[in-house]
């Protein structure tokens, strides 16, 4: 079990919160009616951009849950620098959690949130009540490389608005690519990458993950939602998962790609129905 070591103070501001701790900073928002905190591990998108300002769009993204949790997204931290590691990441999210007086929480890591989860679980296991592991996966598949080494190169070419597309387009399934491809045309025609480097550093930690022989120290109650279509990561790696983590369930959604939290209702439901 690793030390944390406690954090010093928060900055807030209406575009979003900061919290400051031994010489780091995190972005990160809140939201919910409920008291039960549940916190959310996000994918490689932080990347591009951290959740600070935000709040509102998770909120309407995570409504169900929003109506029965006090949620937190967590970004990485602003200072990743070579070499950081998604075991690194977990130890920032708990050091936020201790800054937040978040005891403990539950926790769910979607697709590389995922991965950090996975290593809160087993390094911090006071601070997660129930884990939820999302389209995501102990160790980077072939499909999986092939698509991070892909959208590395398109980061550092600056291309946004291909890189946004080309996410979407192995994000969603074909038929919901049709609805969000407008919306991705216009956030590629309009956003802009935080920094370069910063998903430079992610996208090499997601390539560099090797959680399999650390699972077996996760015991907490924990639910692995694979999607069927994912053609990112792939749903053998949920599976995998599944037969790593002692007493797990698994559940995996047909008609859903790995952005299965957008695409089907039914996988807000299915957290709701196991943290109940």
């Amino acid at each position: 079990m690793k030390k944390i070591v406690e954090g010093t103070k928060v900055m807030s501001s209406t575009k979003g919160k900061t919290l400051y701790f031994n010489e780091k900073s995190m972005d990160y928002v809140t939201f919910g009616k409920g008291k039960q905190p549940l916190v959310i591990i996000p994918g490689l998108g932080d990347g591009l951009q951290t959740v600070k300002g935000k709040a509102q769009l998770f909120s309407l993204s995570y409504r169900l849950l929003a109506k029965r949790y006090k949620i937190y997204v967590f970004s990485r931290i602003n200072e990743l620098r070579q070499g950081y590691t998604t075991r690194d990441m977990a130890a920032d999210v708990a050091e936020a959690m201790e800054t937040l007086n978040l005891d403990t929480a539950y926790v769910m890591g979607i697709s590389q949130g995922g991965m950090i989860a996975q290593w809160l679980a087993a390094d911090f296991p006071e601070k997660v009540q129930k884990l939820i592991l999302a389209v995501t996966t102990a160790k980077p598949s072939q499909l999986a490389r092939e698509r991070i080494e892909h959208w590395q190169k398109l980061s550092q070419s600056g291309n946004f608005k291909h890189l946004m597309l080309d996410i979407a387009k192995h994000s969603y399934t074909q038929k919901s690519y049709q609805k969000w491809r407008l919306l991705y045309n216009i956030m590629g025609c309009l956003g802009r990458m935080k920094d370069e480097n910063r998903i430079a550093i992610q996208s090499q930690s997601c390539l560099e993950h090797n959680s399999l022989e650390v699972l077996k120290e996760i015991h907490c109650p924990t639910l692995i939602l694979g999607a069927l279509e994912d053609d990112v990561v792939g749903v053998d790696g949920s599976k995998e998962l599944a037969k790593a983590i002692s007493g797990c369930q698994l559940l995996i959604l047909k008609h859903s790609g790995h952005a299965l939290y957008e695409e089907n209702k039914a996988f807000q439901e299915a957290v709701c129905e196991f943290l109940n």
